[in-house]
């Protein structure tokens, strides 16, 4: 049995059906179709969330499309990677300390 890739340009794609796949050739990416949705397959994830607040808890919301238990990595303002509680309740996931601080959270 031979397995057909649609290809063409992110424009163009059209809407697939059920389980069929398609490779934009302009953007490289690989989408499935759901029948009324085309989904995106992508390989490694990354999101940056900057919490120019100081505070305890961190309440994140994934975009779209995001693995649903991601790896994160946190640091303060000066850098220092920071530990702290992780809750996920997709898409949503609330970082706890024991001290509020500023800093980034990398998502992967």
């Amino acid at each position: 049995m031979e397995i057909q890739i649609k290809r063409g340009i992110s424009a163009n794609l059209p809407n697939l059906l059920e389980g069929e796949p398609a490779f934009t050739t302009d953007t490289k990416e690989l989408f499935i179709g759901t029948g009324s949705e085309n989904i995106q397959i992508t390989g490694d994830q990354a999101h940056t969330h900057i919490q120019d607040v100081p505070a305890s808890v961190w309440t994140i919301t994934l975009p779209d499309g995001f693995k649903e238990y991601p790896s994160v990595t946190i640091t303060d303002s000066a850098g220092t990677q920071v530990y702290g509680e992780v809750n996920y309740n997709y898409p949503v996931v609330t970082l706890s300390f024991t001290a509020g601080f500023s800093g980034t959270a990398h998502f992967n």
